[in-house]
């Protein structure tokens, strides 16, 4: 019996020396795997910033240049028909949107979907225009409608649209 008690004498405060190391030896490791991991993520936000920071400056130099009042004046050339002029329009948002599609990859969803709205409204103001002049009108008649439906908006799409954009990417600086 008094064996038994001996070995119980030293087992006892063995378990109890064992669990306390155990316990801080896992507060320990967890605390430096937080840290491993934090450390992690602020390295890969230093890596990606400057790619987020490039989409968004990409996504509102898009913007600013389907823009009716800079894309109109930069595809209008003189003698073009108003249709010439309306598929032009169109075929250069379309070809610059899908060179910035990947661009999605580092913007928020809601600046993404903002974005693509302001794209399908911009094409609307010249879809509009172009059903307000005759079939065989002057790109000249056209660009006047254009400027006159955005005489009729407080702000154009694109104007919305990069605003917001601005704004995500100044918060996250």
């Amino acid at each position: 019996m008094n064996t038994l008690l001996d070995i119980i004498k030293f087992t006892i405060p063995a378990l109890i020396v064992f669990g306390v190391c155990y316990l801080m030896l896992k507060m320990f490791f967890e605390k430096e795997q937080a840290k491993s991991d934090n450390e992690w993520r602020l390295e890969v936000k230093k890596k990606a910033f400057p790619l987020k920071l490039q989409a968004y400056e990409r996504l509102v130099l898009y913007l600013e240049r389907i823009g009716p009042d800079n894309l109109v004046m930069r595809v209008h050339k003189p003698g073009m028909s108003a249709r010439m002029l309306h598929q032009e329009l169109l075929k250069v948002i379309r070809d610059e949107y899908e060179h910035n599609m990947t661009q999605q990859l580092y913007v928020s969803v809601k600046g993404w979907n903002l974005f693509k709205q302001s794209k399908e409204e911009t094409i609307k103001i010249y879809n509009l225009a172009f059903g307000k002049v005759a079939d065989d009108a002057a790109g000249v008649e056209m660009a006047e409608k254009v400027f006159e439906i955005l005489s009729k908006l407080s702000k154009k799409p694109t104007e919305i649209a990069s605003e917001f954009l601005k704004k995500e990417i100044q918060a996250e600086m």
